[in-house]
């Protein structure tokens, strides 16, 4: 559990938009295992803490449309997500964001591991999965014409967050298609993470298994945008994490300091994923807000440019501290402490 003196120290640093300070070690590293290996006790503890940040009224009252403490979670996807997808940015604030999770799990009690989902045992019966349990996991395929759990712990639960750009209330959903999962298995993760340049993993990575894995889930009705509103969103992204973290094990000394990329999407592009331009992907989720852009950061804080950097600043808009990328490269470099099993 967090003590005293850091959530002390977490209130005044995050009120003044400064950085806590950070240990420059990792001794006693924390274990994320996959979902398949997570003790029963420990999935229950997960799920109910998760279910509680849901049902926990929003703390922030700035961010656009959050009602509960899940909505600002997931509000932080929405207004950063032009910022964090076909950006340099994607792999390290996804790392970030996990991180998040992390803090916000404590305010409800769990301070256990932190799960990823190895997609690669499930890959092209997804549904099959322990992941989709309805007692020890998450519930499995949606039902009906909007595609709500039908069972599991996140049935009959509300996210205020999307769909795209907008606020209105949504249940929990997905849809799952086992045929796209058969491309989150190990030989396209191989070959995802066998490129010797940052830029070469990020592609790979993203167009790859990340994308491939949304598009076999299609959580919140498969929108890009608010996708985290469904809580199986961080068992994918952690997924996604431990295949960064892998490919930069096979070089470490020099792929923790290899980043690059734009810091918010190119307009000419958009989503790769979606080819045409920023106006294919208006099209399908309208655009920002003004309360959005409002609370929308400067997306070259700490870069100087449109290039990002080690140095890039990435916020929670003050639900925990602003870090550097530069903090997350390294898992066990002091800023994070955890190891995949």
């Amino acid at each position: 559990m967090l003590s005293d003196l850091f959530l002390m120290l977490l209130a005044a640093s995050t009120a003044l938009g400064a950085a806590l300070p950070r240990s420059t070690t990792c001794t006693s590293p924390q274990k994320r295992p996959s979902w398949h290996d997570m003790r029963e006790i420990d999935k229950k503890a997960y799920l109910a803490a998760n279910v509680c940040l849901l049902k926990s009224p929003q703390k922030l009252n700035r961010l656009p449309g959050a009602k509960t403490r899940w909505d600002e979670l997931v509000s932080l996807h929405q207004i950063h997500a032009l910022q964090i997808h076909t950006t340099g940015q994607f792999l390290p604030y996804h790392r970030y964001y996990i991180n998040i999770l992390a803090f916000l799990l404590e305010e409800c009690g769990y301070s256990g591991p932190l799960p990823y989902w190895d997609e690669t045992r499930d890959a092209g019966k997804f549904s099959t999965s322990p992941v989709f349990d309805p007692v020890t996991g998450f519930g499995g395929s949606g039902k009906g014409s909007k595609n709500c759990i039908a069972d599991g712990p996140f049935t009959n639960l509300t996210v205020n967050i999307g769909p795209g750009f907008k606020s209105q209330p949504r249940c929990v959903n997905r849809r799952i298609t086992n045929a796209l999962s058969t491309q989150c298995g190990a030989t396209y993760v191989a070959a995802a993470i066998s490129g010797t340049a940052y830029s070469q993993a990020l592609d790979a990575i993203y167009s790859g298994p990340h994308l491939i894995g949304h598009m076999a889930l299609a959580m919140m009705d498969g929108d890009s945008i608010t996708s985290s509103g469904d809580p199986l969103f961080f068992l994918h992204h952690g997924f996604v994490d431990k295949m960064w973290w892998d490919w930069q094990s096979k070089d470490l000394a020099a792929r923790v300091k290899d980043i690059s990329g734009l810091n918010a999407q190119d307009p000419d592009v958009g989503f790769s994923e979606f080819p045409g331009s920023m106006d294919v992907e208006s099209a399908m989720w309208g655009k920002p807000t003004p309360e959005i852009l409002a609370a929308t950061p400067d997306p070259t804080s700490g870069d100087g440019g449109k290039t990002i950097t080690l140095g890039h600043v990435m916020s929670s808009l003050g639900i925990i501290p602003n870090a550097t990328v530069a903090d997350v490269m390294d898992i066990k470099g002091g800023y994070l402490c955890y190891e995949f099993v």
